[in-house]
Protein backbone atom coordinates (compact mmCIF):
# COMPACT_ATOMS: atom_id res chain seq x y z
CA UNK A 1 0.00 0.00 0.00
CA UNK A 2 1.86 3.00 -1.30
CA UNK A 3 1.52 6.64 0.83
CA UNK A 4 -1.77 7.62 -1.22
CA UNK A 5 -4.19 4.94 0.02
CA UNK A 6 -2.37 4.77 3.24
CA UNK A 7 -3.65 7.95 4.12
CA UNK A 8 -7.51 7.21 2.94
CA UNK A 9 -7.62 4.12 5.80
CA UNK A 10 -8.15 6.03 8.55
CA UNK A 11 -12.50 7.63 8.55
CA UNK A 12 -12.25 11.08 7.02
CA UNK A 13 -9.95 10.20 4.14
CA UNK A 14 -10.86 12.12 0.77
CA UNK A 15 -9.70 11.55 -2.64
CA UNK A 16 -8.56 14.73 -4.12
CA UNK A 17 -9.43 15.04 -7.18
CA UNK A 18 -8.59 17.98 -9.76
CA UNK A 19 -10.46 17.59 -12.67
CA UNK A 20 -13.09 15.07 -14.21
CA UNK A 21 -12.71 14.21 -17.81
CA UNK A 22 -16.39 12.42 -19.56
CA UNK A 23 -15.27 11.54 -23.20
CA UNK A 24 -18.20 9.52 -25.21
CA UNK A 25 -17.93 8.13 -28.48
CA UNK A 26 -20.27 5.55 -30.91
CA UNK A 27 -18.42 2.27 -31.73
CA UNK A 28 -20.11 -0.06 -34.88
CA UNK A 29 -19.06 -3.04 -35.61
CA UNK A 30 -17.04 -3.74 -39.16
CA UNK A 31 -17.48 -7.14 -38.91
CA UNK A 32 -19.78 -9.64 -36.79
CA UNK A 33 -18.97 -9.82 -33.42
CA UNK A 34 -19.64 -12.43 -30.59
CA UNK A 35 -19.42 -10.77 -26.75
CA UNK A 36 -20.88 -13.51 -24.16
CA UNK A 37 -20.21 -16.80 -23.58
CA UNK A 38 -21.98 -19.99 -22.85
CA UNK A 39 -26.19 -19.97 -22.13
CA UNK A 40 -28.92 -22.04 -21.93
CA UNK A 41 -30.49 -21.39 -25.36
CA UNK A 42 -30.75 -23.19 -28.92
CA UNK A 43 -27.22 -22.33 -30.19
CA UNK A 44 -23.93 -23.46 -28.41
CA UNK A 45 -22.59 -20.39 -27.40
CA UNK A 46 -25.28 -17.35 -27.18
CA UNK A 47 -24.62 -13.26 -27.24
CA UNK A 48 -24.41 -11.65 -23.99
CA UNK A 49 -27.83 -9.63 -23.38
CA UNK A 50 -28.75 -7.19 -20.92
CA UNK A 51 -30.88 -8.74 -18.53
CA UNK A 52 -33.46 -5.95 -18.21
CA UNK A 53 -33.62 -4.67 -21.90
CA UNK A 54 -32.68 -8.09 -23.54
CA UNK A 55 -30.42 -6.15 -25.96
CA UNK A 56 -26.74 -7.11 -26.44
CA UNK A 57 -24.44 -6.04 -23.64
CA UNK A 58 -20.40 -5.17 -24.40
CA UNK A 59 -19.31 -5.13 -20.67
CA UNK A 60 -17.12 -2.34 -19.55
CA UNK A 61 -14.57 -4.66 -17.86
CA UNK A 62 -13.93 -6.48 -21.73
CA UNK A 63 -13.69 -3.09 -23.11
CA UNK A 64 -11.22 -1.78 -20.38
CA UNK A 65 -9.15 -4.86 -21.40
CA UNK A 66 -8.71 -4.23 -24.78
CA UNK A 67 -7.91 -0.79 -24.06
CA UNK A 68 -5.31 -1.64 -21.51
CA UNK A 69 -3.92 -4.54 -24.29
CA UNK A 70 -3.49 -1.82 -26.75
CA UNK A 71 -2.06 0.66 -24.52
CA UNK A 72 0.01 -2.01 -23.58
CA UNK A 73 1.07 -3.03 -27.84
CA UNK A 74 1.63 0.58 -28.35
CA UNK A 75 4.03 1.61 -25.34
CA UNK A 76 5.93 -1.66 -25.66
CA UNK A 77 5.49 -3.00 -28.69
CA UNK A 78 3.37 -6.83 -29.44
CA UNK A 79 3.88 -9.39 -26.17
CA UNK A 80 6.16 -7.20 -23.76
CA UNK A 81 6.06 -6.52 -20.52
CA UNK A 82 3.97 -4.41 -19.61
CA UNK A 83 4.68 -0.92 -19.46
CA UNK A 84 4.84 0.96 -15.99
CA UNK A 85 3.29 3.44 -17.54
CA UNK A 86 -0.43 1.06 -17.98
CA UNK A 87 -0.94 1.51 -14.52
CA UNK A 88 -0.71 4.84 -14.31
CA UNK A 89 -3.95 5.08 -16.50
CA UNK A 90 -5.53 1.78 -15.71
CA UNK A 91 -4.47 0.99 -12.58
CA UNK A 92 -2.39 -1.84 -10.89
CA UNK A 93 -2.65 -5.40 -12.38
CA UNK A 94 -4.43 -8.16 -10.46
CA UNK A 95 -1.22 -9.46 -8.87
CA UNK A 96 0.18 -6.12 -7.73
CA UNK A 97 -0.69 -5.39 -3.89
CA UNK A 98 1.13 -2.63 -3.72
CA UNK A 99 -0.75 -0.59 -7.02
CA UNK A 100 -3.60 2.21 -7.10
CA UNK A 101 -7.16 2.38 -8.37
CA UNK A 102 -7.79 2.83 -12.00
CA UNK A 103 -8.63 6.47 -12.12
CA UNK A 104 -10.10 5.41 -15.26
CA UNK A 105 -13.78 4.44 -15.54
CA UNK A 106 -15.16 2.68 -18.71
CA UNK A 107 -18.85 2.05 -18.78
CA UNK A 108 -20.75 -1.16 -20.16
CA UNK A 109 -22.92 -0.59 -23.28
CA UNK A 110 -25.97 -1.74 -24.46
CA UNK A 111 -25.94 -2.39 -28.56
CA UNK A 112 -28.28 -1.54 -31.42
CA UNK A 113 -28.69 -3.93 -34.17
CA UNK A 114 -28.75 -2.32 -37.88
CA UNK A 115 -32.65 -1.83 -38.74
CA UNK A 116 -34.13 -4.67 -40.35
CA UNK A 117 -31.28 -7.40 -39.02
CA UNK A 118 -30.87 -9.77 -36.21
CA UNK A 119 -28.50 -12.00 -34.75
CA UNK A 120 -26.94 -14.38 -36.93
CA UNK A 121 -26.10 -17.47 -35.90
CA UNK A 122 -22.55 -19.15 -37.25
CA UNK A 123 -21.57 -22.81 -37.88
CA UNK A 124 -17.87 -23.61 -36.24
CA UNK A 125 -15.56 -27.04 -37.05
CA UNK A 126 -12.39 -27.92 -36.57
CA UNK A 127 -10.81 -29.46 -39.65
CA UNK A 128 -8.54 -31.81 -39.78
CA UNK A 129 -5.01 -31.21 -41.56
CA UNK A 130 -4.08 -34.43 -43.36
CA UNK A 131 -7.29 -35.33 -44.60
CA UNK A 132 -8.91 -31.87 -44.88
CA UNK A 133 -12.47 -32.96 -43.54
CA UNK A 134 -14.34 -32.29 -40.63
CA UNK A 135 -12.79 -34.16 -37.50
CA UNK A 136 -15.51 -35.96 -35.56
CA UNK A 137 -17.48 -34.25 -32.92
CA UNK A 138 -15.84 -30.63 -33.38
CA UNK A 139 -19.15 -29.21 -34.92
CA UNK A 140 -20.51 -26.41 -32.83
CA UNK A 141 -22.52 -23.38 -33.38
CA UNK A 142 -22.29 -19.63 -31.70
CA UNK A 143 -24.47 -16.86 -32.12
CA UNK A 144 -23.03 -13.66 -33.57
CA UNK A 145 -23.78 -9.78 -33.99
CA UNK A 146 -24.16 -8.64 -37.66
CA UNK A 147 -21.78 -5.77 -38.72
CA UNK A 148 -23.15 -2.48 -38.01
CA UNK A 149 -24.65 -3.03 -34.81
CA UNK A 150 -23.72 0.20 -32.67
CA UNK A 151 -22.62 0.30 -29.21
CA UNK A 152 -21.74 3.62 -27.43
CA UNK A 153 -18.51 4.47 -25.61
CA UNK A 154 -18.02 6.21 -22.74
CA UNK A 155 -15.12 6.41 -20.31
CA UNK A 156 -15.02 9.22 -17.22
CA UNK A 157 -11.08 9.94 -16.30
CA UNK A 158 -10.65 11.70 -12.76
CA UNK A 159 -7.63 13.77 -12.73
CA UNK A 160 -6.69 13.35 -8.95
CA UNK A 161 -4.06 15.32 -7.00
CA UNK A 162 -5.53 18.96 -7.22
CA UNK A 163 -2.41 20.78 -5.24
CA UNK A 164 0.33 18.54 -7.34
CA UNK A 165 -2.10 19.09 -10.65
CA UNK A 166 -2.41 22.93 -10.56
CA UNK A 167 1.76 23.02 -9.77
CA UNK A 168 2.52 20.36 -12.57
CA UNK A 169 -0.19 20.57 -15.51
CA UNK A 170 2.31 18.30 -17.21
CA UNK A 171 0.74 15.28 -14.81
CA UNK A 172 -2.83 16.11 -16.55
CA UNK A 173 -1.50 16.39 -19.64
CA UNK A 174 0.41 12.40 -19.38
CA UNK A 175 -2.78 11.39 -18.05
CA UNK A 176 -4.74 12.53 -20.85
CA UNK A 177 -2.31 11.17 -23.38
CA UNK A 178 -2.17 7.85 -22.48
CA UNK A 179 -6.05 7.87 -22.36
CA UNK A 180 -5.78 9.53 -26.27
CA UNK A 181 -3.06 6.54 -26.51
CA UNK A 182 -5.47 4.04 -25.70
CA UNK A 183 -8.64 5.36 -27.60
CA UNK A 184 -6.92 5.82 -30.49
CA UNK A 185 -7.35 1.97 -30.96
CA UNK A 186 -10.84 2.44 -31.22
CA UNK A 187 -10.73 5.12 -33.88
CA UNK A 188 -7.79 3.65 -36.38
CA UNK A 189 -9.63 -0.21 -35.95
CA UNK A 190 -6.60 -1.46 -34.29
CA UNK A 191 -8.51 -3.44 -31.71
CA UNK A 192 -11.28 -5.99 -32.24
CA UNK A 193 -13.29 -7.23 -29.47
CA UNK A 194 -14.76 -10.70 -28.31
CA UNK A 195 -14.45 -14.24 -29.69
CA UNK A 196 -12.15 -15.02 -32.55
CA UNK A 197 -10.75 -11.65 -33.43
CA UNK A 198 -7.49 -12.74 -34.69
CA UNK A 199 -9.87 -14.76 -37.30
CA UNK A 200 -11.92 -11.19 -38.32
CA UNK A 201 -14.41 -11.10 -35.90
CA UNK A 202 -15.15 -8.38 -33.50
CA UNK A 203 -13.51 -5.71 -36.22
CA UNK A 204 -14.88 -2.55 -34.69
CA UNK A 205 -14.07 1.12 -35.19
CA UNK A 206 -15.31 4.22 -33.55
CA UNK A 207 -16.33 8.20 -34.02
CA UNK A 208 -18.52 10.97 -33.61
CA UNK A 209 -16.08 11.51 -30.47
CA UNK A 210 -17.12 14.47 -27.40
CA UNK A 211 -15.33 15.10 -24.59
CA UNK A 212 -15.84 17.29 -21.25
CA UNK A 213 -13.70 18.86 -18.74
CA UNK A 214 -14.91 20.08 -15.18
CA UNK A 215 -12.30 21.87 -13.18
CA UNK A 216 -13.08 20.38 -9.85
CA UNK A 217 -11.11 23.43 -8.30
CA UNK A 218 -13.88 25.65 -8.95
CA UNK A 219 -17.31 25.56 -6.86
CA UNK A 220 -19.55 26.24 -10.33
CA UNK A 221 -17.65 22.95 -11.68
CA UNK A 222 -18.73 20.84 -9.44
CA UNK A 223 -22.45 22.12 -9.50
CA UNK A 224 -22.46 21.55 -12.86
CA UNK A 225 -21.13 18.32 -12.62
CA UNK A 226 -22.98 16.75 -10.23
CA UNK A 227 -26.31 18.57 -11.45
CA UNK A 228 -25.32 17.01 -15.23
CA UNK A 229 -27.29 14.29 -17.02
CA UNK A 230 -26.23 11.20 -15.91
CA UNK A 231 -27.75 9.14 -18.86
CA UNK A 232 -26.44 11.81 -21.22
CA UNK A 233 -23.64 13.84 -19.72
CA UNK A 234 -22.86 15.26 -23.02
CA UNK A 235 -25.56 17.03 -24.60
CA UNK A 236 -26.14 16.90 -28.70
CA UNK A 237 -25.05 20.77 -28.79
CA UNK A 238 -21.86 19.60 -28.43
CA UNK A 239 -20.30 18.81 -31.88
CA UNK A 240 -18.78 15.45 -32.56
CA UNK A 241 -15.04 14.37 -33.91
CA UNK A 242 -13.26 12.08 -35.69
CA UNK A 243 -10.95 11.66 -32.78
CA UNK A 244 -10.88 11.34 -29.07
CA UNK A 245 -7.69 13.68 -29.38
CA UNK A 246 -9.44 16.37 -31.22
CA UNK A 247 -12.31 16.29 -29.01
CA UNK A 248 -10.17 16.47 -26.08
CA UNK A 249 -8.18 19.58 -27.43
CA UNK A 250 -11.69 20.90 -28.40
CA UNK A 251 -12.58 20.82 -24.94
CA UNK A 252 -9.48 21.99 -23.41
CA UNK A 253 -7.53 24.26 -25.81
CA UNK A 254 -5.00 25.01 -23.25
CA UNK A 255 -3.78 21.57 -22.50
CA UNK A 256 -0.79 20.33 -24.22
CA UNK A 257 -1.34 16.67 -24.42
CA UNK A 258 1.34 14.44 -24.10
CA UNK A 259 2.18 12.36 -27.28
CA UNK A 260 4.05 8.47 -26.97
CA UNK A 261 6.16 6.82 -29.66
CA UNK A 262 4.00 3.39 -31.13
CA UNK A 263 6.47 0.68 -30.82
CA UNK A 264 4.63 -2.03 -32.20
CA UNK A 265 6.27 -3.96 -35.25
CA UNK A 266 4.37 -5.42 -37.66
CA UNK A 267 3.86 -6.77 -41.38
CA UNK A 268 0.82 -5.33 -43.18
CA UNK A 269 -0.36 -7.31 -46.07
CA UNK A 270 -3.66 -5.79 -48.38
CA UNK A 271 -4.80 -8.10 -50.48
CA UNK A 272 -6.89 -7.43 -53.37
CA UNK A 273 -8.42 -10.52 -54.65
CA UNK A 274 -11.29 -11.58 -57.02
CA UNK A 275 -12.59 -15.26 -57.17
CA UNK A 276 -12.11 -17.10 -60.77
CA UNK A 277 -15.62 -18.29 -60.72
CA UNK A 278 -17.88 -19.77 -57.76
CA UNK A 279 -17.22 -19.17 -53.77
CA UNK A 280 -19.49 -21.16 -51.63
CA UNK A 281 -18.93 -20.77 -48.18
CA UNK A 282 -21.76 -22.92 -46.68
CA UNK A 283 -24.62 -21.79 -44.66
CA UNK A 284 -27.87 -23.04 -43.95
CA UNK A 285 -30.89 -21.51 -45.51
CA UNK A 286 -33.25 -20.10 -43.17
CA UNK A 287 -36.71 -19.08 -45.72
CA UNK A 288 -38.88 -21.56 -46.88
CA UNK A 289 -37.90 -21.27 -50.89
CA UNK A 290 -34.86 -21.11 -50.42
CA UNK A 291 -31.80 -23.42 -51.79
CA UNK A 292 -30.36 -25.97 -49.34
CA UNK A 293 -27.33 -24.01 -48.73
CA UNK A 294 -26.61 -20.66 -49.59
CA UNK A 295 -23.54 -18.63 -49.48
CA UNK A 296 -22.94 -16.95 -45.97
CA UNK A 297 -23.78 -13.48 -45.05
CA UNK A 298 -23.85 -10.74 -42.56
CA UNK A 299 -26.30 -7.84 -42.24
CA UNK A 300 -27.39 -9.10 -45.67
CA UNK A 301 -24.12 -8.91 -47.16
CA UNK A 302 -21.64 -11.99 -48.74
CA UNK A 303 -18.30 -12.20 -46.98
CA UNK A 304 -15.72 -14.71 -46.38
CA UNK A 305 -14.84 -15.28 -43.07
CA UNK A 306 -11.29 -14.64 -41.33
CA UNK A 307 -11.48 -18.43 -39.73
CA UNK A 308 -12.09 -20.20 -43.38
CA UNK A 309 -8.81 -18.58 -44.93
CA UNK A 310 -6.96 -18.76 -41.72
CA UNK A 311 -7.65 -22.70 -41.93
CA UNK A 312 -6.90 -23.12 -45.97
CA UNK A 313 -3.47 -20.79 -45.12
CA UNK A 314 -2.58 -23.16 -42.42
CA UNK A 315 -3.14 -26.09 -44.30
CA UNK A 316 -1.07 -25.26 -46.82
CA UNK A 317 1.62 -23.74 -44.65
CA UNK A 318 1.85 -26.76 -42.98
CA UNK A 319 2.63 -28.61 -46.59
CA UNK A 320 5.36 -25.93 -46.97
CA UNK A 321 6.96 -25.47 -43.90
CA UNK A 322 7.18 -30.06 -43.78
CA UNK A 323 9.20 -30.03 -47.46
CA UNK A 324 11.21 -27.08 -46.72
CA UNK A 325 11.95 -27.84 -43.20
CA UNK A 326 12.26 -31.81 -43.84
CA UNK A 327 15.57 -31.49 -42.67
CA UNK A 328 15.34 -30.29 -39.43
CA UNK A 329 11.59 -31.89 -38.69
CA UNK A 330 10.41 -28.78 -37.38
CA UNK A 331 8.05 -27.46 -39.83
CA UNK A 332 5.03 -28.23 -37.87
CA UNK A 333 6.19 -26.01 -34.88
CA UNK A 334 7.13 -23.06 -37.57
CA UNK A 335 3.27 -23.08 -38.34
CA UNK A 336 2.11 -23.50 -34.54
CA UNK A 337 4.59 -20.34 -34.06
CA UNK A 338 2.74 -18.30 -36.81
CA UNK A 339 -0.92 -19.76 -36.33
CA UNK A 340 -0.93 -20.58 -32.38
CA UNK A 341 -0.88 -23.71 -31.40
CA UNK A 342 -3.67 -26.38 -32.44
CA UNK A 343 -4.89 -27.76 -28.73
CA UNK A 344 -5.79 -31.46 -28.20
CA UNK A 345 -8.90 -32.77 -26.24
CA UNK A 346 -9.68 -28.89 -25.09
CA UNK A 347 -7.16 -29.61 -22.70
CA UNK A 348 -4.42 -26.06 -22.57
CA UNK A 349 -1.67 -28.40 -21.12
CA UNK A 350 -2.21 -31.78 -23.29
CA UNK A 351 0.59 -30.91 -25.63
CA UNK A 352 2.89 -29.68 -22.50
CA UNK A 353 2.52 -25.71 -23.27
CA UNK A 354 0.00 -23.01 -22.21
CA UNK A 355 -2.33 -21.94 -25.30
CA UNK A 356 -0.83 -19.24 -27.27
CA UNK A 357 -2.97 -16.22 -29.48
CA UNK A 358 -1.89 -16.41 -32.73
CA UNK A 359 0.54 -14.18 -34.13
CA UNK A 360 -1.28 -13.88 -37.84
CA UNK A 361 -4.43 -11.70 -37.95
CA UNK A 362 -6.83 -12.42 -40.69
CA UNK A 363 -9.74 -9.63 -41.45
CA UNK A 364 -13.25 -11.28 -42.48
CA UNK A 365 -13.82 -9.86 -45.97
CA UNK A 366 -17.07 -8.38 -47.79
CA UNK A 367 -17.83 -9.90 -51.19
CA UNK A 368 -18.44 -6.63 -53.60
CA UNK A 369 -19.77 -7.13 -56.69
CA UNK A 370 -20.56 -10.25 -56.87
CA UNK A 371 -23.94 -12.20 -58.40
CA UNK A 372 -26.07 -15.03 -57.29
CA UNK A 373 -26.38 -18.08 -58.97
CA UNK A 374 -28.65 -20.87 -57.92
CA UNK A 375 -27.55 -24.72 -59.25
CA UNK A 376 -29.02 -27.75 -58.60
CA UNK A 377 -26.63 -30.80 -58.27
CA UNK A 378 -26.85 -34.63 -57.39
CA UNK A 379 -25.14 -37.26 -55.92
CA UNK A 380 -24.08 -40.27 -58.21
CA UNK A 381 -23.53 -43.55 -56.78
CA UNK A 382 -20.06 -44.94 -57.34
CA UNK A 383 -20.71 -48.01 -57.63
CA UNK A 384 -23.65 -48.36 -59.65
CA UNK A 385 -22.80 -44.72 -61.55
CA UNK A 386 -26.60 -43.98 -61.43
CA UNK A 387 -28.22 -41.13 -59.18
CA UNK A 388 -28.66 -41.55 -55.47
CA UNK A 389 -32.35 -41.38 -54.64
CA UNK A 390 -33.36 -38.23 -53.07
CA UNK A 391 -29.77 -36.70 -53.34
CA UNK A 392 -31.11 -33.90 -55.41
CA UNK A 393 -30.14 -30.82 -53.92
CA UNK A 394 -29.81 -26.78 -55.11
CA UNK A 395 -26.76 -24.39 -53.51
CA UNK A 396 -26.81 -20.59 -54.17
CA UNK A 397 -22.85 -19.59 -54.51
CA UNK A 398 -21.43 -16.36 -55.24
CA UNK A 399 -19.65 -15.70 -58.78
CA UNK A 400 -17.32 -13.05 -59.48
CA UNK A 401 -17.01 -9.78 -56.70
CA UNK A 402 -14.00 -8.80 -55.20
CA UNK A 403 -12.47 -8.70 -51.82
CA UNK A 404 -10.15 -6.96 -49.63
CA UNK A 405 -8.62 -8.63 -47.24
CA UNK A 406 -5.62 -7.61 -44.95
CA UNK A 407 -3.06 -10.05 -43.10
CA UNK A 408 -1.25 -8.86 -40.27
CA UNK A 409 2.02 -10.55 -38.82
CA UNK A 410 2.80 -9.21 -34.92
CA UNK A 411 6.38 -9.15 -34.00
CA UNK A 412 7.77 -11.17 -37.01
CA UNK A 413 11.46 -12.72 -37.39
CA UNK A 414 12.71 -12.88 -41.05
CA UNK A 415 12.26 -16.47 -41.12
CA UNK A 416 8.78 -15.74 -39.88
CA UNK A 417 8.06 -13.56 -42.72
CA UNK A 418 10.01 -15.62 -45.30
CA UNK A 419 7.69 -18.55 -45.03
CA UNK A 420 4.52 -15.74 -45.21
CA UNK A 421 5.95 -15.06 -48.20
CA UNK A 422 5.79 -18.26 -49.60
CA UNK A 423 2.30 -18.59 -48.15
CA UNK A 424 1.66 -15.07 -50.33
CA UNK A 425 2.34 -16.94 -53.75
CA UNK A 426 0.29 -19.72 -53.50
CA UNK A 427 -2.95 -17.70 -52.74
CA UNK A 428 -1.97 -15.55 -55.14
CA UNK A 429 -1.66 -17.95 -57.84
CA UNK A 430 -4.80 -19.93 -57.05
CA UNK A 431 -3.16 -22.89 -55.09
CA UNK A 432 -5.24 -22.21 -51.77
CA UNK A 433 -8.96 -22.79 -52.63
CA UNK A 434 -10.67 -21.66 -49.91
CA UNK A 435 -14.36 -21.99 -48.64
CA UNK A 436 -16.64 -25.74 -49.22
CA UNK A 437 -16.91 -27.46 -52.44
CA UNK A 438 -13.67 -26.84 -53.44
CA UNK A 439 -12.80 -30.13 -54.97
CA UNK A 440 -15.57 -28.97 -57.49
CA UNK A 441 -13.44 -26.06 -58.35
CA UNK A 442 -14.97 -23.73 -56.30
CA UNK A 443 -13.07 -20.75 -54.38
CA UNK A 444 -9.99 -20.19 -56.55
CA UNK A 445 -9.11 -17.01 -55.55
CA UNK A 446 -5.72 -14.20 -57.98
CA UNK A 447 -5.07 -10.91 -57.00
CA UNK A 448 -2.77 -8.79 -56.39
CA UNK A 449 -0.66 -7.56 -52.94
CA UNK A 450 0.94 -4.47 -51.03
CA UNK A 451 3.53 -5.79 -48.68
CA UNK A 452 4.33 -3.34 -45.95
CA UNK A 453 7.52 -4.41 -43.94
CA UNK A 454 8.28 -3.46 -40.34
CA UNK A 455 10.21 0.04 -40.76
CA UNK A 456 7.27 0.92 -43.67
CA UNK A 457 9.09 0.10 -46.67
CA UNK A 458 5.81 -1.03 -49.01
CA UNK A 459 6.36 -3.46 -52.07
CA UNK A 460 3.45 -4.21 -54.81
CA UNK A 461 3.00 -7.67 -56.05
CA UNK A 462 1.33 -8.11 -59.39
CA UNK A 463 -0.66 -10.62 -60.63
CA UNK A 464 1.19 -12.25 -62.50
CA UNK A 465 3.39 -12.35 -59.56
CA UNK A 466 5.69 -10.24 -60.48
CA UNK A 467 8.07 -7.76 -58.57
CA UNK A 468 10.84 -5.08 -58.96
CA UNK A 469 14.54 -5.77 -57.77
CA UNK A 470 14.71 -4.22 -54.77
CA UNK A 471 11.56 -6.19 -53.80
CA UNK A 472 13.01 -9.33 -55.08
CA UNK A 473 16.09 -8.81 -53.30
CA UNK A 474 14.04 -8.52 -50.03
CA UNK A 475 11.79 -11.29 -50.08
CA UNK A 476 14.84 -13.60 -51.38
CA UNK A 477 16.33 -12.69 -48.38
CA UNK A 478 13.56 -13.21 -46.09
CA UNK A 479 12.42 -16.90 -47.77
CA UNK A 480 16.42 -17.91 -47.76
CA UNK A 481 15.85 -17.21 -43.71
CA UNK A 482 12.88 -19.86 -43.44
CA UNK A 483 15.25 -22.35 -45.38
CA UNK A 484 18.59 -21.44 -42.95
CA UNK A 485 16.87 -20.57 -39.69
CA UNK A 486 18.38 -23.12 -36.43
CA UNK A 487 16.15 -26.00 -35.65
CA UNK A 488 13.20 -24.81 -33.80
CA UNK A 489 12.49 -26.14 -30.23
CA UNK A 490 9.04 -27.44 -29.60
CA UNK A 491 8.57 -24.61 -26.57
CA UNK A 492 9.54 -22.50 -29.05
CA UNK A 493 6.74 -22.57 -30.92
CA UNK A 494 4.58 -20.82 -28.12
CA UNK A 495 6.09 -17.39 -28.07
Amino acid sequence: MNAETSRLRDGGGVRSMAARWIVTGVMSLETAAHFGGEGDTAVDIAVLRDPKEGVPLLPGTSLAGALRGHLADVLGGYRSVEDEKVAVLFGAARSDDEGSQSPLVVFDSLGTLPEGTVSEIRDGVAIDSATGTAEVHKKFDFEVLPAGTCFPVRVELVVGNAKKVVEDPKKEARLVGLLVAALDGLTQGDIALGMRRSRGLGAVKAGRWKALRYDLTKPQDWLAWLTSDHQQPIGDHVQGHSSAAEAIRTACPSLKIEAFDDKRRRLLVDLEMEPAGDLLVRSPATEPEAPDVIHLCTAGKPVLPGTGLAGALRAQALRIARLVREGHGDGDCWVDRLFGPRLKGGNKDSEGGQAAASKLRLTESFLEDSDVRRQTRIAIDRFTGGVVSGALFEEQVQVGGKLKIRVELRDPSDPEIGLLLLLLKDLLSGNIPVGGTVAVGRGVLRGTARVRLPGETVYEIAQDLSVNKEARKVFDKKIAAFHEAETLKAEEARP
